[in-house]
């Protein structure tokens, strides 16, 4: 059996794992198999390799507290629904949420209950959540609205989440030498209340889901002795989709509904400092761009501005001035690499601020290396602070920074970003921040996942998505080089409340000022919540940019819009701060916002076009069709503006599943696959792998498919293909418009019900061969651009050729065009010589319409488009050919048609003269050698465009018209009628004309299948169900078959079969003719249902075919091998 696709692993952009040494002919091919962990494809080992974590060299500031020894309690009777809650700012020495003042909640039968020796205690490694360890165990129930965007009419996943309080504790060693000090406990993240007790006193207490937060262990701490840290952790609610516009009541308040799972991230620390005077924080911020000075163009001296340094100092002491602290303070920049001190920076301001004595200080470039996304160069700022009277150390702090710049320039001219002083195209992902085992945080192995896996696929940066960012991932992208785009998750209820009777996705909403108590709480939640993730990160060199909301609809009049952007400002002027990603370009207009970074002017699209920044998000497709691209200047992804910044903040969408297979065999052994340091087959989504496995394992095996699919792993490589191959085309789209700025692919990782159109799943696995992306987004890369991804045989394939140059240097050489024929004949077909580069211009076309020699052989055609300067850029671009044989007969083939579209019937018309066949309408009673019909009368149509078409045009469970559903109160039947088979068609069948059946749409489907049925031809229990959204996803899979002869067989219908995945569905069918010959499924169902299959109406032969129409070329090869299969 050859390898899935071809390719080699051996040269594939993935280290070797030691779990890729097993046996081939023990893979997965059952869910107790995977369970047991017995093999795997050497494929599928390769895409599932995670690179250790490397040894860290991050200063913690503290030390740390380990990830193991935890224990969990979950203390089911506990109370907190009716609890009054408390934003930071009340919790505060004299206020209403004084520490010192909060109830004390013990837990439900006393301190003791949390002891190892409990019966209902687990043992746990952090980062980790309830639902890690117990989903389903205290109850599964169907998701609702709330949590889950199509619960109203997808019944399958069920909602395992615990609801309510649990306790995390551990004993911690506090040393006898931090006696007499201030003790600090900081925790980076828990969602979503946490009180934070030592040894029974309450200590620290946040509602800040996910971000940092410190607790003072010092009134509480036994130095020396025993010390119990517990850590009540209440989850009240959450979603696990990809919604982040609302809030849920909580007691007498709202709060914002973020993801659901209750629990801990991992890397706590304690220290302690000098009780006098202490370092709150500490923060750098890198500097704006110089002037360019080179003469050379293709030469860029980057110096950085002035980079600053700040430290908010904390004193209980009222004799600690400003002036004091001036001279107490020592700064120092050291190559953590040897321990090199580069130079010490001097303090050129202290202030008091309402929070504390501001230090400021300013500091150049030296002679340090840049940080950059190929040289990632880190640096540690060493901050000591001595008291200012005994002159001993009071407390240390040490940031890890880059030297680096960032910023859009050009505006109202020529508009791109600059990183470092060179021009940069952004390539991103969205990523929703789900992840695998636990849900909501990564282990140290997954967060570099994240890392090498983007860079693997060319990747210059991933975007925190409707979620905050995780402290591990930008640790790793700060030491791996790889940018990061921030939102907070839901941003836009900073600006107000939703309106009485919005939905939470409507389109464009304007949030209103609110009014009651609970709306003002919530919206001062936001608040916080979006100035404390910059406070939280803004180290981070990695960090480009902050966006208040995703698809956000805002009033620029409205005082609240401005204050929360001002806020973020305040306390990171230092990067662009973004209102808005999406739907800036009509109809929507949707208003936009922004500072750039060191500029304290506001762009606003009421007063400048776009705002400077447009940005369109396109996710209504599900997969690449030719229509997407037509020429050099009509395409999908063109950028409509050059003197703005362009963006699309969400291209299009190819949702396939995960590797079930794959994940499950991770479960069973997180640490020898490198996952994590986490408990065996303890995974919030484990059993919906397990049954997706089991559903499809069961299904290839009854209706043959093993031969096409020897193991299962087989099957979602093929399928995660089609994604891959629609998202090469998609960015070759995106590099030839030099003007587009920010290519983002939507999405990074899928879930376990929702966002299938990751790239990767929430384990960060490839769901199939990278090189299709990778290679794409190479530096420089020349790319032969089809006019049509298939030929029809005999015809000449029509291409534009490009040379793509992303990098700071001219590409030379010469550019060769060659191609491979299916037999392995080598076509020289043109060489050009690399055109004359420009500074900033990333696009060249060297020739239009380039037209091949006739295409004589039929398959698969690899076309190589090379340049010798860089050879490992080389472009393999596959077209298929296909053509439609002739056919010499005795006589001619009486086609009999009823019911169908006029393009069917061209189509059938179009094959009379090869097929010696003559086409005509159906009359009951006439001869006739075959009859084809699609059930379409005057009261059907033809027509399915199933699915939302982005994230916000339609409402989850909005009802769909179906065939004899009762119609809501004012809504009018869209189809009146299904389809039917004209009278006479039936008797004629069984009477021995054979049948093609094509009704490629579910209403002509659905009365089709059920006639056929009632007749006895098959048994029928209706269909999988259509398409739901392009994040969601659907796909067919073929075997090998005459009806499918001279088309590509044993694997997914991909790009070359394009078929509309918003006009498909599957067929659940059975009986003893029947025969399956393309399979079907979505999203994360169970079944798996017939696009294609063949059975019989007593002896005669008929072919029901659900696939839409297909490709042209292809399509008319199907509806040839149909007549020829059913005429035998």
């Amino acid at each position: 059996m050859v390898e899935p696709f071809g390719y080699n692993l051996a040269t594939m952009p993935n280290e070797t794992s030691p779990t890729s040494q097993l046996s081939r002919r023990s893979f997965l091919k059952s869910t107790a198999a995977v369970t047991a962990a017995s093999g795997l494809l050497p494929a599928v080992a390769s895409l599932a390799e995670a690179t250790a974590p490397a040894p860290s060299v991050w200063p913690e500031n503290g030390t740390l507290i380990p990830d193991d020894g935890w224990h969990l309690w979950v203390d089911q009777h506990a109370e907190w629904k009716n609890d009054t809650l408390y934003l930071p700012e009340d919790v505060r020495p004299g206020g209403p949420g004084d520490i010192a003042k909060l109830p004390v909640n013990p837990p439900t039968g006393g301190w003791s209950v949390l002891s190892p020796a409990h019966p209902d205690t687990l043992p746990v490694t952090l980062p980790s959540t309830v639902e890690q360890h117990l989903w389903g165990k205290f109850g599964q129930r169907p998701y609702t609205p709330d949590e889950y965007r199509y619960a109203a009419d997808d019944p399958i996943p069920q909602n395992g989440a615990y609801l309510g309080v649990s306790w995390w504790y551990r004993p911690i060693d506090i040393p006898k030498e931090m006696q007499g000090k201030r003790i600090f406990l900081h925790i980076r993240g828990a969602h979503l209340r946490a009180e934070v007790y030592l040894n029974g006193k309450l200590v620290g207490y946040s509602i800040m889901e996910e971000l940092p937060f410190e607790a003072d262990l010092t009134h509480a701490a036994n130095p020396g002795g025993e010390n119990l840290l517990a850590i009540r952790i209440t989850n009240p609610f959450g979603r696990y989709d990809w919604v982040d516009g609302s809030n849920a009541q909580w007691g007498a308040v709202k709060l914002y509904r973020s993801h659901g799972f209750g629990g801990l991230d991992r890397g706590m620390t304690i220290r302690a400092v000098h009780p006098a005077v202490h370092i709150q924080d500490a923060w750098i911020l890198n500097g704006p761009e110089a002037p360019r000075t080179s003469e050379d163009q293709y030469v860029l001296h980057m110096s950085p501005g002035p980079n600053q340094a700040h430290i908010l100092v904390q004193r209980s002491d009222s004799s600690i001035t400003s002036r004091s602290i001036f001279s107490s303070i020592e700064l120092e920049i050291v190559d953590p690499a040897d321990g090199t001190i580069i130079s010490k920076p001097r303090i050129t301001q202290v202030h008091e601020s309402d929070r504390g004595l501001l230090v400021t200080a300013q500091f150049g470039q030296y002679n340090a290396k840049l940080w950059d996304l190929d040289s990632p160069k880190l640096y540690h700022m060493r901050i000591t602070l001595k008291h200012p009277e005994t002159k001993l150390i009071a407390d240390t702090r040490t940031i890890p920074f880059g030297f680096r710049t960032f910023a859009p320039v050009g505006l109202g001219k020529d508009a791109f970003f600059r990183l470092n002083g060179k021009r940069i195209k952004i390539y991103s992902s969205i990523s929703w921040g789900f992840w695998g085992i636990n849900g909501m945080w990564p282990t140290p192995e997954l967060a570099e996942k994240e890392v090498t896996q983007a860079k693997k696929l060319g990747l210059n940066c991933l975007n925190f998505h409707r979620n905050l960012a995780k402290e591990d991932v930008l640790r790793a992208h700060d030491r791996l080089g790889l940018l990061r785009y921030m939102e907070p998750g839901a941003g836009k209820l900073a600006i107000g409340k939703l309106p009485a009777g919005a939905a939470t996705n409507a389109a464009g909403t304007i949030m209103e000022k609110p009014t009651a108590p609970a709306d003002k709480f919530a919206q001062r939640y936001m608040f916080v919540k979006c100035v404390e993730m910059v406070k939280a990160f803004r180290s981070h060199p990695s960090v480009i940019e902050y966006c208040l909301q995703n698809e956000i609809g805002a009033d620029l009049k409205n005082p609240d819009t401005l204050a929360v952007l001002a806020a973020m400002r305040l306390e990171d002027p230092s990067r662009c701060i973004v209102l808005n990603d999406g739907f800036v370009a009509p109809p929507r207009k949707a208003a936009q916002a922004w500072y750039e970074p060191w500029n304290d002017k506001l762009h606003r699209s009421d007063e400048e076009e776009w705002g400077g920044w447009w940005n369109q998000h396109q996710g209504a497709g599900d997969q690449w069709y030719d229509e997407f691209y037509k020429s050099p200047t009509e395409f999908t992804y063109i950028s409509p503006h050059k003197s703005v910044i362009t963006e699309f903040g969400e291209m299009e969408g190819c949702a396939t599943p995960d590797n079930h297979s794959l994940m499950l065999h991770q479960h069973a052994d997180p640490v020898g696959t490198g996952i994590g340091r986490q408990p065996a087959n303890k995974s919030y989504d484990h059993v919906d792998h397990a049954e997706i496995l089991a559903a499809t394992d069961k299904w290839l095996d009854k209706w043959k498919f093993r031969e096409a699919f020897p193991a299962t792993e087989q099957l979602w490589l093929s399928i995660g293909r089609k994604c891959y191959d629609t998202w090469q085309n998609y960015m070759e789209n995106a590099r030839i418009s030099n003007d587009l700025d920010f290519a983002v692919i939507s999405g990074w990782e899928s879930t376990s019900i929702e966002n299938h159109s990751g790239i990767v799943d929430n384990l960060r696995n490839f769901k199939s061969d990278p090189t299709p992306i990778a290679a794409t987004l190479q530096p420089v890369r020349p790319v032969a651009k089809q006019r049509s991804i298939c030929t029809a045989l005999g015809q000449p394939a029509v291409f534009d050729l490009f040379l793509f140059n992303d990098t700071s240097q001219p590409a030379g050489g010469t550019l060769s065009f060659t191609a491979v024929t299916p037999s392995g004949k080598l076509l020289k077909l043109a060489e050009f010589p690399a055109p004359a580069q420009t500074p900033d211009v990333s696009s060249y076309l060297i020739q239009e319409a380039f037209a091949t020699p006739a295409l004589t052989e039929e398959g698969m055609y690899r076309f190589r488009f090379s340049i010798s300067s860089s050879p490992q850029a080389t472009q393999t671009k596959e077209i298929w050919v296909a053509g439609v044989p002739q056919y010499k007969r005795t006589r001619m083939i009486e086609v009999a048609i009823s019911g169908i579209a006029p393009p069917l019937r061209r189509q059938l018309a179009e094959l009379e003269p090869r097929l010696g066949i003559h086409v005509q309408d159906f009359k009951p009673g006439g001869k006739y050698d075959l009859i084809v019909s699609s059930g379409l009368t005057a009261k059907t149509s033809a027509k399915q465009e199933s699915g939302d078409t982005t994230g916000l045009e339609a409402q989850p469970g909005a009802a769909k018209v179906v065939p004899g559903r009762k119609l809501e109160p004012g809504e009018g039947p869209e189809v009146a009628q299904t389809g039917k088979l004209a009278d006479g068609i039936l008797e004629a069948v069984k009477a021995g004309t054979p049948l093609l059946a094509i009704p490629q749409a579910d209403a002509l489907s659905e009365g089709v299948a059920r006639q056929l049925a009632a007749a006895g031809a098959f048994t029928y229990a209706g269909t999988v169900g259509d398409f739901r959204a392009p994040w969601m996803g659907n796909w067919y899979f073929v075997r090998k078959h005459p009806l499918y002869d001279g088309l590509p067989q044993d694997q997914a219908m991909g790009i070359h079969y394009a078929a509309k995945g918003r006009q498909s569905n599957g067929l659940l069918v059975d009986g003893p003719n029947v025969e399956i010959v393309a399979g079907y499924s979505r999203d994360h169902d169970r079944n798996i249902g017939a696009g294609t299959f063949t059975t019989r109406l007593g002896a005669t032969k008929v072919l029901y075919h659900r696939v839409p129409e297909m490709q042209p070329v292809l399509q008319l090869r199907f509806l040839a091998n149909a007549i020829r299969w059913l005429m035998a």
